[in-house]
This record gives structure tokens, C-alpha cells and sequence, in this order.
């Protein structure tokens, strides 16, 4: 009789635990509905929704080892600190430097171009639309040619995407070797229609260069980049292929200008970002990588007047150093966002930190890593009820 005691307290004791268990298993492993924001990455494409007042972001090369090729869609809400996975059934196959713009006239995003995960470089044309969360591919009859590392911006007043540069690294090429553009691009996302613009005079061929569009004065503004026909650019101790000179386009008179200012430039870099404050009325460049230290990842923040022709330095924000992230100008909030990059070119320390500029105070803010949504797991807690049911049955018929 006292066995039988001792056999059942014993099986209300392991019921007891195993209920304990699986109850705190099911607290632990709740359903995440989705991840909180995307994993570092860089070499990422951005760009900022007015209508739908958010910021997207397409592709990188992600910090997983499993998934080098990134081609994930991300949207970022500012007001809400709040990163969504989008989840489209489709995407562009060229998911590492490539190049997002957003054509407000169609209300559309425009991407072109990158690495696709054949190891080869893409130049296909793709458009996303936020509110159906699709992207399609464009079919137009004259494309450029296969090229990463171009830079793009969107012409409001004349409603066409401006491309330049750009090129095929010899891994990434079919064709062999290593190739630098020097070609100056036109997009109608209304015709699906690339122009090859040809102007009398372009900038010299690079890769991993900015550009912004000045609205004010309808200029699309270019810093920086390589010129890298034969070696590498993070090789050169001189920094001779890096390029430090400022250059504007005009579509309307199809013509590059040089206006580098003469008294204050930003050091020769590649992999640094740039976006156009429209509230202010100013071009505000961050980051990137030089020649001129063994890390090479620069902090500094530069603001460029196009109607001075001038540079000015704004401020060192220790810790912010980094290369190859995305900035994109939030019209509604008038911010900068940042998302991304890496701070060591050998040991890729990929970066999943978002800040936001403030150009009126000149101000950097880290924001905060939103928290995961979550709900229960049902199926779990169904578990957990029924074999609590039949553990206290089994008990009771026993006494």
C-alpha cells in the first residue's frame, strides 16, 4: 500500500514537471511573426517611398554565411521604428551592388543591375510596387550592359532615372577580365525606355561612386568612386584610383560639369553614401573608404551646395565609421536614414545598426532595435492542456 502511495506521488511529481516543462518551452518558442529587422549586410540597394512615406531596401550580402546572395525586401517606418520582411513572390536576381530609385511620378521603384547568384552580373530592370508588395520585371529593348557598382539617381523634374558608371569586376564577368564604365544612362519607367545619353564629356569610368538628385537645382550631384581598370582599389597605398572630384548632370542639356570645389573636398573614397536634404536644400554625404589609413573606414559627415560649388565639413562621429551602407532622405520626417555597411574590409563585421541625421541640428541618432512581434503557439499550448487532462485522469482512477 505505501509503495503504491510512493508510486503515485511520484507520477503527480513527473506530471507535475513535465507540465512545467512544456509550459515554459511554449513561453520561450512563442510563433515569431516576423524578424525584427534584417541581419547586417552591405552592398544593399535603398530608397525612400513619399507616397507610402517608407523606406525600402533590396538585397546586400548578408551577414549569414549560409546566404551570401541576399534578396530579401525590407520596408523601414520611421514614425514607428518599425522594419517589416516583405515576403514578394518574385524579386530581381541581381541582389548584391545593385541600384534602387524611387520614380515618385509612378509611384514605383526602379532597380537595375548587380550580382546574381550565378556569380555574374545582371542588367535587367525591375519595378516594385509597395502597396501590392510585387516585383515584375521590365522588358525594355535597349539595356545596358551587365555592370555592378553603378550609382542611379531618380530626375524628378524631367521623371527619368539617371545611371552612370559601373562595371564587372573578373569574377562576376562572363566575358573575362575586369571592366569600368564611363556611360551616362537615361530610364522612362513611363516607355520602359533606356536612352544611351553619350554627352560630349563624361567623368572618367568608375565604380562604387554617389549620386544624389539637388530637386533645387535639378542636378544630379556624383563624389567619389574608383577608377580601377587593372588592380584592385582597396590595393593602392597611393590612392591614385580613387576619385575625389564632384561632377553635376544635366539631363535637359545632356551635359556633366566639373565642380569640385577648389578649397574643401572630402578625402578620395569609395563605398560612402550620399542623399539630398530637399528641406534644406543640401547634399549630405557619409562615410565610406580610404587610402589613407589601414582600416580605411571613414566617420565623417559632408554637406554639398551646389549653387556655392561648395564642401563643407560637418562633423567626426567616432563610432559611426563604416563602408558600403545606404542612405535614403525621408521627406515626411525631413531625416536621413542609414541602415547597414561593415567597418573592417578584411573581417566583414557587418553592420544591422539604423540611424537617422538630422541635418537642422546635425545630429546622429542610433535608433533602438524594435522588438520582435510574437503570438502564441497554440498547437503547443494545445499539447500541453491535453496531456495535463490525462495525466490527472489516469491519477484519479488509480486512488
Amino acid at each position: 500500500m505505501k509503495n503504491q502511495e510512493k508510486n503515485r506521488k511520484l507520477k503527480i511529481r513527473t506530471s507535475f514537471l513535465l507540465i512545467s516543462f512544456l509550459l515554459f518551452f511554449t513561453i520561450s518558442t512563442s510563433i515569431q511573426v516576423n524578424a525584427a529587422y534584417p541581419q547586417g549586410k552591405f552592398w544593399h540597394a535603398m530608397a525612400y517611398d513619399s507616397i507610402n512615406d517608407v523606406i525600402v531596401v533590396y538585397g546586400g550580402s548578408p551577414q549569414s554565411a549560409y546566404a551570401y546572395w541576399g534578396f530579401e525586401t525590407w520596408t523601414y517606418d520611421y514614425n514607428n521604428n518599425e522594419w517589416t520582411k516583405m515576403n514578394p513572390s518574385e524579386h530581381p536576381y541581381g541582389g548584391v551592388s545593385s541600384q534602387l530609385v524611387y520614380d515618385s511620378e509612378s509611384e514605383k521603384m526602379v532597380q537595375f543591375g548587380g550580382h546574381n547568384k550565378e556569380d555574374y552580373s545582371s542588367n535587367e530592370t525591375w519595378i516594385y510596387d509597395y502597396i501590392p508588395n510585387t516585383w515584375t520585371p521590365a522588358a525594355p529593348n535597349n539595356v545596358p550592359r551587365l555592370r555592378a557598382g553603378h550609382t542611379m539617381a531618380y530626375d524628378s523634374e524631367s521623371d527619368v532615372v539617371i545611371m552612370f558608371g559601373g562595371g564587372l569586376e573578373p569574377d562576376y564577368n562572363p566575358y573575362g577580365g575586369r571592366i569600368v564604365y564611363n556611360d551616362t544612362w537615361a530610364y522612362d519607367l513611363n516607355t520602359d525606355t533606356w536612352t544611351n545619353m553619350t554627352p560630349a564629356v563624361s567623368p572618367l569610368g568608375r565604380i562604387a561612386a554617389e549620386m544624389a538628385y539637388d530637386s533645387e537645382s535639378d542636378r544630379v550631384i556624383m563624389f567619389g568612386g574608383h577608377h580601377s581598370p587593372d588592380k584592385s582599389a582597396f590595393l593602392d597605398p597611393t590612392g591614385q584610383v580613387y576619385q575625389t572630384g564632384t561632377w553635376a548632370y544635366d539631363f535637359n542639356s545632356n551635359t556633366w560639369e566639373n565642380v569640385t570645389d577648389e578649397l574643401a573636398n572630402p578625402n578620395p573614397r569609395v563605398g560612402h553614401a550620399m542623399a539630398y536634404d530637399s528641406e534644406s536644400d543640401a547634399v549630405i554625404l557619409f562615410g565610406g573608404h580610404t587610402h589613407l589609413n589601414t582600416a580605411g573606414m571613414q566617420d565623417e559627415t559632408w554637406m554639398y551646395d551646389y549653387n556655392e560649388k561648395m564642401w563643407t565639413h560637418l562633423s567626426t562621429t567616432e563610432g559611426l565609421e563604416r563602408s558600403d551602407h545606404e542612405m535614403a532622405y525621408d521627406s515626411e520626417s525631413d531625416l536621413i536614414i542609414l541602415f547597414g555597411g561593415f567597418v573592417a574590409a578584411s573581417a566583414h563585421d557587418y553592420l544591422a545598426e539604423t540611424w537617422v541625421y538630422d541635418y537642422n541640428t546635425e545630429t546622429w541618432t542610433l535608433m533602438e532595435i524594435p522588438t520582435p512581434p510574437t503570438t502564441t503557439n497554440f498547437y503547443i499550448l494545445g499539447l500541453i492542456v491535453s496531456i495535463a487532462a490525462i495525466s490527472i485522469l489516469k491519477i484519479r482512477r488509480r486512488k
